[in-house]
């Protein structure tokens, strides 16, 4: 019997929570983006997020019928894969690209590698990125704000009259200053994916995932940190100080994709320390990809950021646990500065009189 079975290797780490449970609060964190693209583009949002959720499942059951398993649709991956991917898109973009992108996630990105939290990637991030690199002018052209989206309800074509808007980061790589107010960052005033727009929303919703322990908050603070400091070092030069950082951080998917991607605590390491780490990593490549890739890696430096880095989160956390295991950790570390500091702050009598003490 003990033949039937194979230990895996070290680190071991205990769930707490089931999945279900962990699911359900991330598609609710989801719906939270919901409003203001409802109020700003109206109904077509919905039929947006019932395509996507519809394609999600219906392909998830397709292929678990066809490989004749059990189905898998009780978990509601395939929704939250679902409606993430309608949120990455935008208003104007035809429902073809959300079906494709959904189909995507489910056929490409999670199913061939075994189903939910088995595959090395975020579903998502697979089906986005496909639709980017297959459908680049759909992906990353935006309509106006006031456009009359919702009057399009079943255009399945990509519809040339309406007026294009370009993101921050566009505007950006193009030499030019978006000029974009505060106001328009919290209430989701920009031309952008429908749910990455809204700085209040987007807290909210990181807020409602802390509160549950469903946020790798050390990702989260450890990327942010990674994306101001290179965006520091590498700045645009048509912008204030400021505003840069904002944008890098706040243009386009690149926070979304910090906070439900990056941030996922079943795909990013799972010690607080390799978390940090590689937060920091996938901060850094984001900012690089948007400054220095060429497109569609270069409109969303993030979610591709975290395609690339999501399969290295166990190497992190082996890579933190071979240090602890010779003795080398963040604590280590402070305690032994901290002594080194502390022996060097005494006067000389001090040191004379500790050393008298050890002799004793």
């Amino acid at each position: 019997m003990a033949d039937d079975f194979m230990q895996s290797a070290a680190p071991y780490f205990r769930q707490s929570d089931t999945q279900i449970y962990s699911t359900v609060q991330r598609i609710s964190a989801l719906c939270i983006l919901l409003p203001l693209p409802l109020i700003h583009y109206g109904g077509r949002v919905i039929l947006m997020v019932i395509f996507g959720i519809l394609t999600a499942v219906g392909a998830e059951a397709l292929w678990n019928y066809a490989a004749k398993q059990k189905q898998t649709l009780y978990d509601m991956t395939a929704v939250e894969t679902g409606l993430a991917c309608a949120l990455l898109m935008p208003a104007c973009a035809h429902y073809q690209l959300v079906i494709f992108a959904a189909a995507c996630a489910i056929l490409i990105g999670k199913m061939p590698f075994g189903g939910r939290f088995r595959t090395p990637f975020v579903p998502a991030a697979v089906g986005y990125c496909l639709a980017a690199v297959c459908f680049p002018r759909e992906t990353f052209t935006y309509s106006q704000l006031n456009e009359n989206v919702t009057a399009k309800l079943f255009a399945f074509q990509y519809n040339d009259s309406l007026t294009p808007a370009y993101s921050q980061l566009a505007l950006l790589r193009q030499g030019k200053d978006p000029f974009t107010h505060i106001n328009e960052y919290l209430l989701g005033e920009l031309a952008g994916p429908l749910g990455t727009t809204s700085v209040v929303l987007l807290a909210i919703a990181a807020i409602w995932l802390l509160v549950g322990g469903n946020l790798a908050w050390q990702c989260v603070v450890s990327f942010s940190a990674a994306v101001a400091v290179v965006s520091f070092a590498v700045p645009y030069h048509t912008t204030s100080t400021f505003m840069y950082i904002a944008y890098d951080l706040l243009g386009g998917s690149t926070f979304f994709s910090c906070l439900f991607l990056a941030a996922y605590p079943n795909y990013c390491p799972k010690t607080a320390t390799a978390r940090s780490i590689w937060g920091a990593v996938c901060g850094t490549l984001a900012v690089i990809m948007q400054h220095f890739a060429a497109a569609p890696a270069g409109e969303a430096g993030g979610i591709f950021a975290v395609l690339v880095m999501t399969p290295f989160s166990d190497a992190f956390d082996r890579m933190v646990w071979h240090f602890r295991s010779r003795g080398i950790s963040y604590r280590t570390v402070k305690k032994s500065l901290g002594q080194k500091l502390r022996y060097r702050m005494k006067t000389q009598q001090e040191r004379e009189l500790d050393e008298f003490k050890e002799t004793q």
